[in-house]
């Protein structure tokens, strides 16, 4: 009976919460979500949550608590949602280099090239639009080839490679081009 009643607490206080942030009471909001927070084990999840009731509430602080969630994903090695909250922090900030970056990795990791050359492109729009700078560009391909090196072989990151090689700078290509001949 005792387990039931604290079972029937929680769920009451999860309704609460949404009243809370449907009237828009934001410290009142994350009080009750801090305590609820108690009974998750996973702390991605989380702090996810955390994200999703400050982004209602039109916080930028949301992004903060989107990027946390997301490394701690990527350390559990939880692509899918890894990959879910940064393509919702690109939606939020379509001009930010970082999730950008982030999702390149990561979409070579789970092997998903026509995303993978979707975000590429939207990447080179930024860069030609003079939003983001060779270095960054640089930072992007370097990361990439960084984690490519611990993975099997992709034959389609090399096909990506020698179709997009004169786009890119030429510290990279030639790195590139010693990583695909060994």
């Amino acid at each position: 009976m005792e387990r039931q009643q604290g079972h029937n607490e929680r769920s009451l206080a999860w309704f609460k919460l949404a009243d809370l942030i449907a009237r828009g009471e934001r410290e009142k909001a994350l009080s009750v979500f801090r305590l609820l927070a108690h009974s998750l084990s996973d702390k991605a999840y989380v702090l996810q949550i955390e994200g999703d009731i400050l982004w209602f509430m039109d916080s930028a602080a949301s992004i903060e608590k989107y990027k946390q969630a997301a490394f701690l994903y990527q350390k559990e090695k939880r692509w899918t949602d890894a990959i879910a909250i940064q393509e919702h922090v690109y939606t939020m900030r379509p001009d930010a280099f970082d999730p950008l970056a982030t999702l390149l990795v990561l979409y070579a990791l789970v092997d998903w090239p026509e995303k993978f050359d979707h975000r590429f492109m939207n990447m080179m729009q930024l860069y030609k639009e003079h939003a983001i700078d060779n270095s960054q560009v640089e930072k992007a391909i370097q990361a990439l080839g960084e984690i490519l090196e611990t993975q099997d072989k992709k034959p389609w990151i090399s096909i990506w490679f020698t179709n997009v090689e004169e786009h890119l700078p030429a510290l990279v290509t030639a790195k590139w081009r010693l990583f695909f001949k060994s």
